[in-house]
């Protein structure tokens, strides 16, 4: 099952596991760079069709990485704005900003419901409808994850035109960009050029 949002922002390694693959595929419904490498698929969030495409698939992936059916949730264009907030804030959240996303958070654990199945499993979902649904469910994942200790490794790319949410699988949790290959390489490129400018206006004095 394809996570539409991530498989299109350059996702070469660092899928998040389970549930929480929702919250990095909503962050991932935009990011902030045009890729040579392949086409961008711009931001999700601004188109309503495209919007609902993306949602169906991701709660899709959620729903069978929780072992339930997806819920029936729908965005209208009311739900575009706020939801692209949340996602905002959210993106803060995990790049350690978190001070900026207590208000987004908090409104979707609002609606989170809890449930035990026939199965003995207690499960998470929600009563609400539109953005406040899909923000239920991911302040749900996040909560988990902070509990179980995974949080911590759902990061955003450091370079400043990225910010790619992307899953840090290193063993010391030591990862900073989504992709070495390409914001690495042009981090390390940029502060090389910059040190051999400061080298130069050094000597020139």
């Amino acid at each position: 099952m394809k996570a539409v949002a991530t498989d299109q922002a350059l996702q070469p390694a660092g899928r998040a596991p389970g549930g929480l693959v929702l919250v990095q595929d909503l962050v991932n419904t935009a990011t902030l760079e045009k890729y040579a490498e392949r086409a961008y698929p711009g931001d999700l969030l601004t188109d309503l069709a495209a919007a609902n495409r993306w949602l169906d698939g991701a709660l899709a992936r959620w729903a069978a990485a929780n072992g339930q059916t997806p819920p029936a949730l729908h965005l209208s264009e009311a739900d575009l704005a706020p939801l692209t907030r949340f996602r905002e804030a959210v993106r803060a959240l995990a790049a350690g900003h978190d001070e900026q996303t207590q208000t987004a958070v908090q409104l979707g654990a609002a609606n989170l419901s809890l449930r035990i199945d026939g199965d003995g499993v207690v499960r998470h979902g929600t009563t609400a409808s539109g953005w406040r649904g899909v923000a239920a469910l991911a302040t749900g994942e996040i909560m988990l994850a902070q509990h179980a200790g995974t949080w911590s490794r759902l990061k955003t790319c450091r370079y400043p035109v990225c910010g790619v949410a992307f899953y840090d699988e290193s063993r010391n949790n030591s990862r900073v960009w989504h992709d070495v290959r390409t914001c690495g390489n042009r981090t390390n490129l940029a502060a090389s050029r910059e040190r051999r400018r400061a080298v130069a206006a050094d000597g020139s004095g």
